[in-house]
């Protein structure tokens, strides 16, 4: 019959889960097989000598270095061993460069009265990390033009008038609405409407690179494009080339017409007394004068920045 103290050596050698065992001086006792193979696919040796070293020195140095994940993973190893607490669990991630990874580290007193030992797991959570990114992707993502949804949008718009006002740095917000929308998917049907949506999108999408900027669909035929460190002049020149984006798709229907955008901007430096429903408003106003003036064109306001 194997030996008990052999089975236990294969069982735990047998798991995914890297698992070290330490005293309670942060010394490391044991590592199990995957534990090993983990160190090795982060560049270490398969001879590493893993035994006998000092996790939380490790984590130490880590920390110092600036890895503020280390040194949260210290303190809460260190609360454990000393009896402030019985457990400690701890989500992370270790990215490589191939790959997004998290791991879930968990320390735990060993079940042995005789001494004073400490179990630290790390099980792979990346999988449901990535779920969780994928629905939190999802549920601020308009499905049709991959752009920003109203609610991520207006969450984004809050930020960065915030930053605007703290910063005094110009901000600017282009709306965007579809002229002759309805007409045009009446002709062709749903799947061309659903392209056209889709272009205008492109067309904003390109322009939302840089941090402060976000492009989004507000629903139905409605865009707009946050620009934040923008002032006057240069919203100006973007939404020129969005509008001539658009008409150079050439999205005819009917005999002669032509699928447009009407385009209001407001730009500003905003202060305390001017929220984002201010810069909101003022975009509209201006894309209501766009369409009452023909369509097609772009209404540009510049609100006045002085306290009221």
């Amino acid at each position: 019959m194997q030996d008990q103290s052999a089975l236990h050596t294969l069982v735990i050698n047998s798991l995914e889960e890297q698992i070290a065992v330490i005293d309670q001086e942060g010394t490391i006792i044991d590592v199990n097989l995957a534990w090993i193979n983990f160190g090795n696919e982060n560049g270490l040796s398969f001879k590493y000598g893993w035994v006998g070293r000092n996790y939380l020195k490790v984590l130490s140095a880590s920390s110092a270095s600036g890895d503020s994940l280390a040194g949260e993973a210290g303190q809460g190893i260190l609360e454990v061993v000393s009896g402030k607490r019985a457990s400690f669990y701890f989500e992370y991630p270790c990215h490589s460069p191939d790959e997004k990874r998290w791991f879930m580290m968990r320390v735990t007193r060993l079940k042995d009265d005789s001494r004073s030992l400490f179990v630290i797991s790390h099980q792979d959570i990346t999988a449901r990390k990535l779920a969780e990114e994928k629905a939190e992707h999802l549920a601020m993502h308009d499905p049709l033009t991959g752009l920003a949804n109203r609610r991520y949008f207006n969450l984004f718009v809050n930020r960065e008038m915030r930053r605007s006002i703290r910063n005094r740095s110009a901000i600017s917000l282009i709306a965007v609405d579809v002229d002759h929308f309805k007409d045009y998917n009446d002709e062709f049907g749903h799947l061309a409407g659903d392209q056209c949506l889709t272009n205008v999108g492109q067309a904003l999408l390109s322009f939302s690179r840089r941090p402060g900027n976000l492009a989004a669909r507000l629903g139905g035929d409605e865009f707009a494009l946050l620009l934040g460190d923008t002032d006057f002049v240069e919203s100006q020149k973007i939404a020129e080339v969005i509008l001539e984006t658009i008409n150079d798709l050439r999205m005819v229907f009917g005999e002669s017409r032509q699928v447009t955008v009407s385009v209001g901007v407001a730009s500003l430096i905003p202060h305390e007394q001017q929220n984002e429903d201010f810069l909101l408003e003022e975009a509209d106003k201006a894309l209501y004068r766009a369409k009452l003036a023909g369509r097609n064109r772009i209404v540009h306001t510049q609100p006045s920045t002085k306290h009221a």
